[in-house]
């Protein structure tokens, strides 16, 4: 039986998760929890790498290209980087790599996988028993037996056991996100599945349905694929043709209105780690229905997700129904029930002059000055990259601490890891990078430029620098 070419797909920020997640350390770039040593995106691809399964096609924006390439090599992988130019969604990000699949190997199988859901349990075995259908022209998605009813998931719902392929059901229809009496009522009639995102396919029939479905996106795509950009192990779409294509997901162009879908059922436990609540509900509970991680004091709390990612003590008391997610420079507080509203706080944010919900900070905090001198901390998170003006009467000494950083300029340029120092000399340029899963920690020291002391100038009358580099 064929092998199969998993499609890693790495464009969303799962902004739900504010404020952990952010636009340049989105979730699956995240360790998957403080005793895990993979980050959600390595897990993906080992999940889906051995026998059965060919080494993986990345779909990726410019963006988190260097955190993809660092990460893979972490875990000793490879892959094929399909560079998106511009954001359009999945479906032209997964068209793409049809096509350049289906040119490198006609007919090839392929499964699209999220970069960013937790899984336990041998989906590998599920998928790989799943080849036969997919062979023969189907596409099989991949659905996950509801434990709660959750309003932010996609539902199928099967029409009964395929009398073809055994362990697939036919599909009825699709729910996308219903309110909560529809989601309580098709958990209850036992016909529904949450949608997991996964599917897998020969790569021309998903060519196919989009030629018959949406044209125009099929050949912005085609064309995207053929001017692209190629070097080895690296496609980058050309963004010309690319951009015409519809941002649309592939559920909604060619899922929902084709009659070769099947439903495969999978007994695993996932979650698409959509939202505060999600991670509540797969996380283990105390005697009070709580989950707790880092360093908290719950004081008559109960059925609570208390998360301290900052360091800082964080105590409740007599609180109920909350999530409280306190990182290095924000603080989220609220209700389990409104979880999926966090795009609320991001749009207020927005509405500020603040970016992607990013939260406005000093990049460079003070931690100690004197005469001639001062000492700053400089956290850089993952897939960030930060430009350090030149200083005109000051040179800068950098040791990193945590993480590892990739710098440009200075006296050297390469990787430097903790214990390493660069220096920048005054009136250099430094750009630092964090390519790496963990945030990056360095302390600079600033220390004045020795001036130079004309012969016979009295000792008293020399210039006295401070620290920043003012002369008194």
């Amino acid at each position: 039986m064929s092998a199969i070419y998993p499609l890693v797909m790495c464009g969303g920020v799962g902004m739900r998760l504010w404020p952990l997640s952010r636009l340049n350390t989105p979730k699956q770039f995240h360790r998957i929890g403080p005793d895990s040593s993979l980050t959600f995106f390595q897990a993906t691809v080992e999940r889906h790498s051995g026998e059965g399964f060919h080494a993986p096609y990345v779909s990726v924006g410019m963006r988190y290209e260097d955190v993809v390439r660092d990460q893979l090599a972490a875990i000793g992988r490879s892959g094929e980087l399909m560079i998106e130019p511009t954001a359009r969604r999945t479906g032209p990000a997964v068209l793409a790599s049809a096509i350049a699949i289906n040119e490198r190997d006609p007919g090839a199988l392929m499964a699209v996988l999220p970069s960013d859901h937790l899984i336990e349990g041998d989906f590998s075995s599920v998928l790989l028993k799943m080849r036969a259908p997919a062979a023969d022209g189907r596409i099989v998605l991949f659905g996950i037996e509801p434990a709660y009813p959750e309003v932010g998931y996609g539902y199928i719902v099967d029409s009964g056991p395929s009398t073809r392929y055994p362990g697939a059901h036919d599909v009825s229809h699709f729910i996308e996100k219903p309110a909560r009496p529809l989601a309580e009522r098709l958990i209850a009639g036992g016909h529904a599945y949450w949608a997991s995102g996964v599917s897998l396919f020969r790569a021309d029939v998903l060519m196919a349905e989009y030629q018959r479905l949406d044209p125009e996106t099929f050949a912005a795509v085609s064309e995207a694929v053929r001017n692209a950009g190629r070097k080895p192990g690296r496609t980058e779409l050309c963004d010309t043709h690319f951009r015409r294509a519809h941002g649309e997901a592939t559920e909604s162009v060619v899922f929902e209105h084709s009659d070769k879908v099947l439903l495969a059922p999978a007994a695993i436990s996932w979650s698409d780690v959509g939202s505060w609540r999600s991670l509540y509900e797969i996380g283990d509970k105390d005697g009070d229905g709580n989950v707790l991680s880092g360093h908290v004091v719950p004081v008559d709390t109960s059925n609570s997700y208390v998360r301290a990612s900052s360091g800082r003590l964080v105590a409740t008391v007599g609180v109920d129904n909350l999530a409280i997610v306190d990182t290095e420079d924000a603080l989220l507080v609220t209700s389990l029930d409104r979880t999926q509203d966090v795009r609320m706080v991001l749009e207020a944010l927005k509405s500020r002059g603040t970016a992607a919900g990013e939260v406005a900070e000093p990049l460079e905090r003070p931690v100690r000055s004197g005469e001639g001198y001062g000492v700053y901390a400089l956290d850089i998170r993952p897939g960030e990259a930060v430009s350090l003006a030149p200083l005109k009467d000051e040179h800068r000494v950098l040791t990193v601490c945590a993480g590892a950083v990739e710098l440009e300029g200075g006296s050297e340029i390469g990787r430097k890891w903790p214990g390493e120092t660069v220096r920048v000399a005054a009136g250099s340029a430094c750009r630092l990078r964090n390519g790496g899963g963990e945030p990056a920690r360095l302390v600079e020291v600033r220390h004045a430029v020795t001036p130079v002391v004309p012969l016979g100038l009295p000792v008293q009358a020399r210039p006295r620098m401070v620290s920043g580099g003012e002369a008194k």
